[in-house]
């Protein structure tokens, strides 16, 4: 549906959760705030706190305090793919490593924190949910049976998306599975092994499947084909025969669900105008089921002027300071998706990956070229040759996938609102060629790679081309700037080694695999507290 209007109560489960006192004079009676005893009482009241919580989500794409940057990319850059080719303070860390990375790191400390809320906030849905004090406002019992279970299913979901990043990111870390309150408040957190945590990920996905409805028609709604991506990839992660059979399953099952598939030809309000289909699907006015969009699993929704939107920061950080060489900025900004910051570009290795007619680095999904002004000179990027570093070495060539812009009365903001594409069924196709590759089935694994790159008109290839690197390479050429490569790198061991190979300014050395546990945890934490290796 176009324009959606969703409306997020800001508040976290977290602050209403001390009105449960027994005594008189500390019981409260609000009239006009939300507490936790106002707005856990129905249906209407949980899907506004599960509003919220998805609110906390959404912030993955957003600036975290003072950085110039998406928050997810302490996940893609310092990798073989991605690196910080305009200097920053915060961003030096991430991209380089070396003695810019310490435990204390600020960024790093904000992004385990907000990972946190959105487990505290998904429990207190699941804890209030199971309470059995809440009208769930159905016409039967069945149906307040699925009413409940549809929040519960969205909430674990979410709960094992955040698992998801503090695990591959910090590897052992506290398991919460309980709202809490008076009774659950501890002040010592141990750190549970990777393993446990992960079982209880599964757990929560497998009920997110069974509850969840299979199609995206409410762009408000989760379908399960989120919760089987997300179980193939962690199945993948666990690795093993059983798991490889398991993950394969899981992502048959989303690529076979007829309310998805690749986005093969030109839709949407840019349809007459140059382009190709690739590129199409992200498109501002084509991020949503109801505006042909059938590749997106989970789009991320930022419509503007709206209470608990905020500014999303992929132009900030993947579209390069084009402005700089131009006379005209808002003429400039108008054409070209506004203005980027430039924080991160595609390594060289991405540059020398694909084929000449690869729709993936066309004109149409990167910038090769600006104009100074309407009708005026035309500048072209540069690809440096690493011979040596030059600072603010900016104009890259710069992904096209995040420079759609509504409002052009904003035009000039770094910032962005918009609804965009976070889950995309390509990846999903890519994971089933993981998993069949795994289990030795090459021809299978050709074929679902080749799904991708025949829509993109890039060349075929046969099963005996299938290989490890290759399907990092077809991720990096579909993904770029999507995925969370360190997770990918990881998965296959090879973190460390390919960004030595490929990242030729990174620092990078064994104990980089996962990032030092965030000093204000262990400081406040009330108990013996290991740090990662080598941290």
């Amino acid at each position: 549906m176009k324009n959606i209007k969703i409306i997020i109560v800001l508040f976290l489960g977290l602050v209403t959760l001390f009105a449960g006192c027994s005594d008189n004079f500390l019981e409260e009676d609000p009239k006009d705030t939300l507490f936790g005893n106002t707005l856990f009482v129905n249906r209407d009241g949980m899907q506004q706190g599960l509003n919220a919580v998805y609110n906390l989500v959404r912030q993955e794409r957003t600036q975290r305090g003072s950085d110039s940057h998406e928050a997810s990319l302490m996940w893609k850059t310092g990798t073989d793919v991605a690196w910080g080719n305009y200097s920053y303070s915060s961003l030096r860390a991430i991209d380089i490593y070396g003695a810019n990375l310490n435990a204390a790191d600020v960024t790093m400390n904000s992004i385990f924190n907000w990972l946190y809320d959105v487990v505290n906030g998904a429990n207190t849905l699941i804890s209030r949910a199971n309470s059995g004090d809440i009208d769930w406002q159905g016409s039967d019992e069945i149906e307040d049976l699925e009413n409940k279970n549809l929040i519960i299913a969205q909430a674990r979901l979410l709960r094992a998306w955040a698992y998801r990043h503090l695990t591959n990111t910090w590897g052992d870390v506290p398991l919460s599975l309980e709202e809490i309150d008076g009774d659950t408040f501890r002040t010592y957190w141990e750190r549970t092994p990777v393993d446990e945590i992960r079982i209880t990920m599964e757990a929560d996905l497998l009920f997110a499947e069974e509850y969840l409805p299979d199609d995206y028609s409410n762009p408000l709604i989760l379908s399960s084909a989120v919760a089987q991506h997300y179980l193939a990839e962690l199945y993948l992660t666990m690795g093993g025969l059983d798991n490889n059979i398991k993950a394969e399953q899981k992502a048959e099952a989303v690529i076979n669900n007829p309310n998805f598939r690749l986005i093969t030809e030109r839709y949407g309000e840019n349809i007459k105008e140059p382009g190709v289909p690739f590129m199409d699907q992200f498109g501002e006015k084509n991020a949503l089921p109801s505006e042909g969009n059938t590749e997106t699993l989970w789009t991320f929704l930022n419509a503007a002027d709206l209470t608990g939107t905020a500014e999303i920061a992929m132009r900030r950080t993947w579209v390069n300071r084009f402005y700089n060489l131009t006379t005209d900025d808002k003429w400039a900004f108008s054409q070209y998706g506004g203005r980027g910051l430039g924080r991160a570009m595609h390594t060289l290795y991405v540059e020398n990956l694909y084929e000449d007619q690869d729709d993936r680095y066309s004109e149409y999904a990167y910038s090769k070229y600006y104009l100074k002004e309407e009708g005026g000179d035309t500048v072209y990027t540069k690809v440096p040759t690493y011979e040596k570093w030059e600072g603010n070495d900016r104009y890259w060539p710069g992904t096209k996938k995040w420079d759609s812009y509504p409002d052009l009365e904003r035009v000039d903001n770094s910032g962005q609102y918009n609804n965009m594409p976070y889950l995309r069924l390509a990846e999903t196709y890519l994971l089933l060629a993981e998993a069949e590759f795994n289990l030795g089935k090459l021809d299978e694994a050709a074929q679902h790679i080749n799904a991708v790159r025949v829509r993109s008109h890039a060349t075929p290839i046969a099963g005996t081309d299938v290989t490890i690197e290759y399907i990092l390479d077809e991720r990096a050429r579909e993904l770029f700037s999507e995925e969370h490569r360190r997770y990918t790198l990881n998965r296959f061991g090879l973190l460390v080694s390919r960004t030595k190979k490929y990242n030729k300014f990174s620092e990078i050395e064994d104990k980089n695999i996962l990032y030092p546990l965030p000093q204000n945890f262990i400081d406040s934490n009330e108990g013996p507290t290991e740090q990662n290796p080598g941290w």
